[in-house]
């Protein structure tokens, strides 16, 4: 899709604007104009950091969807399942209303899938209500009667996500199946470019590349989410990996900033809310410290984020960004190969300690 930022004007400006200001984010005296100024650009980083996005100002893909999914609130529409799923923060709010009350919907991820419909279908046979699956009126006022339960306080970790038992020997990649996503994909979405010119996108389908490479040297089945030169949208990604059924989810990019000296190693697992990926945070968390012993760049720490492809993907997913293509020093680092194999093998170490294997 079309990238709007600082600068941008006309009426998919509007439609950002009229959403933010829908859901309460205030445009002062401007208003709703079209124009994507200063406020605009405040207004937009606000609502990145309280979606837990990544916070550059740009309404992209996943900046789009997650707008759009904001809006939505229960009861305003029916809710059922269909193809493409619904989504929006009325089927999140479903979903934890169900797993509050015992009908377990899986992830929490705004998603209406086969799942969800089941869970819908056991609350409405416990209640009383023809089992069809669909959110009407008669349904959401069976859960209105119940709103003392379902509005407690509560945490929820993914029910679906198994944590991998340790083992003891390197035998486990014969049946390991790992996705492999290079992020962005140029053209039509380079990702950050470096002051010398060099594309996020290219560097990461390298380093998916040489990980890629070690896992399968195991005998590991390795699935890439492109191929090199390519762009593929953020859900056909998770999907792929949940209809082959993967072990785990890695996603390769690298860190950018308006600011040249922004340093350091970050690594992400999905989270939002109260919900959270209590297995993706443990990968996450073995890769960035193999990352950070192995790089000695700066500790820009694990954080949880509510990434597409964190989100959406059913097995322990993580998201690296070793360095930031946008400092001069560490592109530089970046046109070494030697490094570049370095990223590889600390990504590949952190695998094995979440997987408990003894080197």
């Amino acid at each position: 899709m079309k990238l709007f930022r600082k600068g941008s004007k006309g009426k998919g400006v509007k439609d950002i604007q009229a959403k933010l200001a829908l859901l309460g984010y205030n445009f002062g005296p401007t208003g709703v104009d079209g124009a994507f100024g200063d406020c605009t650009d405040m207004v937009v980083k606000q609502f990145q950091q309280d979606r837990g996005l990544i916070v550059d100002g740009i309404v992209g893909e996943d900046t789009w969807r997650e707008l759009v999914e904001a809006t939505y609130r229960l009861g305003e529409r029916l809710l059922y399942l269909k193809i493409p799923y619904l989504r929006g923060d009325d089927v999140k709010q479903l979903q934890k209303w169900l797993n509050r009350l015992g009908f377990s919907t899986g992830a929490v991820d705004g998603i209406y899938g086969f799942s969800t419909e089941k869970a819908l279908m056991e609350f409405q046979k416990n209640v009383g209500i023809s089992p069809d699956g669909i959110l009407g009126s008669s349904t959401l006022d069976a859960f209105h009667n119940l709103r003392k339960i379902l509005h407690a306080d509560f945490k929820v970790a993914f029910p679906w996500e198994e944590k991998i038992e340790p083992v003891s020997s390197i035998s486990v990649f014969k049946d390991l199946v790992v996705v492999v996503d290079f992020g962005h994909g140029y053209p039509p979405d380079p990702g950050a470019i470096g002051p010398s010119g060099l594309k996020e996108s290219e560097i990461c389908e390298d380093l998916g590349l040489r990980f890629g490479n070690l896992l399968e040297l195991l005998g590991a089945k390795v699935v890439y989410t492109r191929q090199q030169g390519h762009y593929l949208n953020l859900s056909k990604r998770a999907a792929l990996a949940n209809k082959i059924e993967a072990n785990i989810f890695l996603s390769f990019h690298l860190n950018g900033s308006s600011n040249s000296k922004a340093e350091g190693t970050s690594t992400y697992y999905f989270a939002a809310g109260d919900q959270f990926s209590k297995e993706g945070k443990n990968l996450a968390y073995a890769i960035h410290e193999e990352l950070l012993s192995s790089l000695e760049r700066s500790d820009d720490r694990v954080h949880g984020r509510n990434f597409a492809v964190l989100r959406e993907t059913k097995m322990p997913a993580a998201l690296m960004e070793p360095v930031f293509i946008t400092n001069i020093e560490e592109e530089k680092l970046l046109k070494d190969e030697n490094f570049r194999q370095k990223i590889a093998i600390a990504v590949f170490d952190g695998v094995k300690k979440f997987l408990g294997i003894r080197s």
